[in-house]
């Protein structure tokens, strides 16, 4: 009788998992990805990061105009990039290097202004490879700086301080632009630009303003969620990457009488516009695509340069999705990978992605690239 009950047991659970593996395996196509694997010089973690890879990419930042990254390791200290010849190496020079530190793209001439909060405000004119610091942070004017965004209707880069908000023009030249200290207090916080609607939301401590063109400025939001990163979508909501939950909010807000982030709406989408739920991969920039996830995907798949999408399927390694929403394996992954293999956007001039992996750094290209010849086979 308890052989009977075991194999009753045992014939439930496979029919339950049979469902699961079926489709599992209908969702790969057994080919190989167009994407490969590329070491990165001098990639591998030293004595320094404890031997650990992912100590190498505590944040990698990209910045339009700037065609390498700046990545901060968690450990080693200093800042880091990979250059043209694929290293990781310092960046070098003087420029805002801080973990906090800001960065805007002045579209108009493809200078990066970077702020610092200890340093102050530099500049990266095109084809320099080293920011000039244009102000120091000793209050002439500037005290502390600690955030920046292109503004292109007002001509320059709005720079937010401690002693208030600034516009510094192309030419160098700082103006002082109306700040409602009675709403919003002397500081006004990280700013970002939301051009469609010609609106500028800033964080302060308890608080999120925007503040339109004419310097209105109005209470967005209360409480200390902030905001990571800003957007307006197609049909002009705003929409707002947190540290929690996303959410979109209407503009004007539905009811005058409230903050506008008090009558937001809750989103499964990521601040690129890619949509999972439940280990289905649902929308792509609001193109429905409804195909499911390898197993161990915990991470939205990232877009790579071309549009192909790239996930990350921890120690089972990276797949590429091709045109019939199947999925490839790209090749060697799954022997480098580690428990949570990290990718990130690098530049668009790299036609690359940068993947940590279980002992050291790679670069993700095409396998049509010139440098593709030194992939991973």
């Amino acid at each position: 009788m308890i052989r009977h009950r075991e194999a009753f047991f045992f014939a439930v659970i496979i029919a339950a998992l049979l469902p699961t593996l079926a489709m599992s395996a209908s969702i790969f196509s057994g080919n190989s990805s167009p994407l490969c694997l590329i070491p990165v010089k001098n990639g591998e973690p030293t004595k320094a990061d404890v031997y650990q890879s992912f100590r190498l990419t505590s944040k990698v930042v990209t910045v339009s105009g700037l065609g390498r990254p700046i990545i901060f390791p968690l450990n080693r200290g200093g800042v880091w990039t990979i250059n043209a010849a694929g290293a990781f190496v310092p960046f070098g020079g003087d420029f805002p290097n801080h973990y906090q530190d800001e960065y805007a793209t002045d579209t108009s001439t493809g200078d990066v202004v970077g702020v610092s909060w200890k340093l102050g405000v530099f500049r990266l004119r095109p084809g320099e490879t080293q920011f000039e610091r244009l102000y120091a942070a000793d209050g002439k004017p500037f005290v502390h700086p600690v955030s920046a965004a292109y503004v292109a209707r007002l001509g320059g880069t709005a720079i937010s301080d401690n002693s208030g908000l600034y516009l510094l023009r192309p030419s160098g030249q700082v103006e002082q632009l109306y700040w409602d200290t009675r709403i919003g207090g002397k500081s006004p916080g990280r700013v970002f630009d939301l051009p469609e609607l010609k609106l500028l939301l800033f964080t302060a401590e308890g608080y999120i303003y925007a503040r339109d063109d004419r310097g209105n400025l109005t209470v967005f939001d209360r409480g200390f969620e902030g905001i990571e990163a800003a957007r307006v979508t197609p049909d002009r909501h705003i929409f707002l990457k947190r540290n929690e939950q996303n959410v979109i909010v209407s503009w004007p807000p539905l009811d005058p009488t409230l903050p506008a982030a008090l009558q937001e709406t809750p989103t499964d989408e990521n601040f690129e516009g890619v949509e999972t739920y439940v280990g289905t991969l649902v929308k792509v920039h609001g193109k429905t695509i409804s195909v499911g996830l390898p197993q161990w995907v915990v991470t939205a798949p990232i877009e790579f340069p071309s549009g192909v999408m790239v996930a990350s399927a921890g120690r089972d390694g990276l797949y590429t999705l091709n045109a019939e929403k199947k999925w490839d394996s790209v090749d060697k992954s799954r022997e480098v990978a580690g428990i949570a293999t990290d990718v990130f956007q690098l530049p668009i001039e790299n036609q690359a992605l940068l993947v940590n992996g279980n002992d050291r750094l790679f670069l993700l290209v095409q396998k049509t690239d010139s440098r593709a010849s030194g992939c991973l086979r």
